[in-house]
C-alpha cells in the first residue's frame, strides 16, 4: 500500500517537475526574479524601513512625554542621648513617587525642520529602491542578449557543420568520380573538423552565457534553466532618437538618482535651518504629581500619607543661549559645508549622466551604421558563396578557392549577428534614458 501511494505521489510530481523544467524564462521573468531575490534592493529597502522609523520618531517629538518614577531609600542615623550616656540608632523609611511630563513649545523650529528632512530622507530612500532596480534590470538586459548571441552562434555553427557535412559526402562522390582531387577532399574534412571545433566552442560559450544570466538572477545553478527566443527582426529600430541634447533634457526629469541627488541637496539645506536653531530659545512645558511616605510618621498609615502628600505642579522653562562654546556656529559652518558637497554632487552626477547619454547616442548611431554595412556585405557574400558552391560542385574551382569563400561567409555572419544584437542593445539604452521600456 505504501508503495502504491509513493508511486501515485511521484506520478503527480513529476508532470510539475518536467513544467518547472521546462519553462522559458522571458526578459521581463528574468527580471523579476533578479528583483525578487537581489541582495542590494534587499539592502535598499531595509534603509526605507530606518528612514520611516526616524521620520515617526521625529513626528512624535512633537508629542509631551511621560515618565513614572519611583524611589525608595533606607536610613539609619546615629545619635547620642546624654541622659544615659548612651548611642542610639534610629531607621527611616522612605518612598517618593511622581509622575511628570512635558512638551516642547518651541524650539527655532527645530522639529518642524527636523520632520521635513526625515520627510525628504525618506523620499530619497523610496528612490534609491528605483535605481537599484532600473541598474539590475540593464545588467539583465545586457545578459540577455548576450544568451540570445550565444544561441544565435551555435545556431548558425550548426548550419554551417551540416552544411559541410553535405558537402563532404559530394566531395566523396565527386573524388570517385574523378573529378576533384584527394587534395580537394581532404580540404573539406579539415574544414568539417574545423566546423566541430566551432560548434563545440559555441555551446560552450551559450552554457557559459546561460550561467553568468543566472548568476546575476541569483538563481541556483540548473541545466534546466533556459530564455524565450525573441523575435530580433520585430525588435530592431533603426528610427531611434539619438540626439543627445533631446536624450539628456528627458534623462534629467526622469532618472532616479538624479532626483535623490536634487533630495539630498534639499535635505542638507534643511539640516543648515535645524543647526540655526541652536542660536534661538526654547520654551517648554512641563507638569507632573509627586507623593511619598516616611516610616518616622508612624502615626499616618502608608495608604494615608501616599492620597495625602499628593503635589501638583506646572511651570514654563525658557532657555536661552548665551554663549555655547561655538558649538552651533560650528555646526552650522559643517551644515554649510555638506550642502555645498551635496550641490557639488549633483552636478558631478549630472555630467556624469550627460557623458553617459552622448556615449550612448553615438553607440548606437554606429551600431546601426555597422549594421547597416554589415547587412550589405552579407548579403555580397552569400550570392558570392552561392556562385562558388556552383562552381566547385561542377570542378570549375578548387577547394581552396571554395573554403575560402565558405570562410568568408561564417565571418560575415558573425560579424553581421554581433552587430545585431550591439545595436538592439545600444538602442535599449538610449530608450532606457528615454524612459521607455527596456523589455522584448
Amino acid at each position: 500500500m505504501n508503495k502504491l501511494i509513493v508511486i501515485v505521489i511521484i506520478t503527480l510530481c513529476c508532470p510539475l517537475v518536467l513544467a518547472a523544467q521546462d519553462q522559458l524564462f522571458s526578459l521581463e521573468d528574468c527580471i523579476n526574479y533578479a528583483l525578487e531575490n537581489s541582495t542590494d534592493i534587499n539592502r535598499a529597502q531595509n534603509d526605507v524601513v530606518i528612514q520611516n522609523a526616524y521620520l515617526e520618531q521625529s513626528k512624535a517629538a512633537r508629542l509631551p512625554n511621560l515618565q513614572l518614577g519611583i524611589n525608595q531609600q533606607l536610613n539609619s542615623t546615629g545619635s547620642y542621648n546624654t541622659t544615659n550616656s548612651e548611642w542610639n540608632r534610629n531607621s527611616n523609611n522612605s518612598i517618593n513617587a511622581s509622575l511628570s511630563s512635558q512638551v516642547t513649545l518651541y524650539n527655532g523650529l527645530k522639529l518642524k525642520n527636523t520632520i521635513l528632512q526625515d520627510q525628504i530622507n525618506l523620499e530619497a530612500s523610496e528612490l534609491n529602491i528605483q535605481t537599484e532596480q532600473e541598474l539590475l534590470s540593464l545588467n539583465i538586459l545586457s545578459f540577455y542578449i548576450d544568451v540570445l548571441l550565444a544561441k544565435d552562434n551555435l545556431k548558425n555553427s550548426q548550419l554551417q557543420l551540416e552544411a559541410t557535412q553535405e558537402q563532404l559526402k559530394y566531395a566523396e562522390a565527386r573524388k570517385e568520380a574523378g573529378v576533384i582531387s584527394l587534395s580537394d577532399l581532404l580540404n573539406i574534412k579539415s574544414q568539417l573538423a574545423g566546423d566541430k571545433t566551432t560548434f563545440i566552442e559555441a555551446e560552450s560559450n551559450l552554457r557559459i552565457a546561460l550561467v553568468y544570466l543566472m548568476q546575476l538572477m541569483n538563481m541556483p545553478i540548473t541545466n534546466s534553466f533556459d530564455i524565450q527566443q525573441a523575435n530580433i527582426d520585430k525588435i530592431i529600430n533603426l528610427n531611434i532618437e539619438t540626439n543627445p541634447e533631446f536624450v539628456y533634457e528627458v534623462a534629467l526629469g526622469i532618472q532616479p538618482y538624479i532626483q535623490t541627488a536634487r533630495l539630498n541637496v534639499e535635505s542638507t539645506k534643511t539640516g543648515i535651518s535645524i543647526a540655526k536653531s541652536g542660536f534661538l530659545p526654547s520654551l517648554t512645558l512641563n507638569g507632573g504629581l509627586s507623593t511619598g511616605y516616611g516610616s518616622n510618621i508612624n502615626s499616618v498609615d502608608f495608604g494615608e500619607q501616599f492620597s495625602n502628600s499628593v503635589n501638583p505642579y506646572v511651570g514654563l522653562s525658557l532657555s536661552i543661549p548665551i554663549y555655547q562654546r561655538k558649538q552651533t556656529k560650528t555646526q552650522v559652518k559643517i551644515a554649510q559645508i555638506q550642502t555645498n558637497n551635496s550641490e557639488l554632487e549633483l552636478t558631478d552626477m549630472q555630467n556624469s549622466l550627460r557623458k553617459y547619454i552622448e556615449q550612448a547616442c553615438t553607440d548606437a548611431q554606429t551600431a546601426q551604421s555597422n549594421y547597416m554595412a554589415l547587412l550589405e556585405q552579407l548579403n555580397a557574400e552569400k550570392e558570392s558563396y552561392q556562385i562558388n558552391n556552383e562552381m566547385f560542385t561542377q570542378g570549375m574551382i578548387n577547394s581552396v578557392d571554395f573554403i575560402l569563400s565558405k570562410n568568408n561567409l561564417i565571418i560575415a555572419e558573425n560579424k553581421f549577428t554581433q552587430a545585431k544584437y550591439n545595436l538592439i542593445h545600444q538602442n535599449k539604452i538610449v530608450e532606457y534614458y528615454l524612459g521607455n521600456s527596456i523589455l522584448f
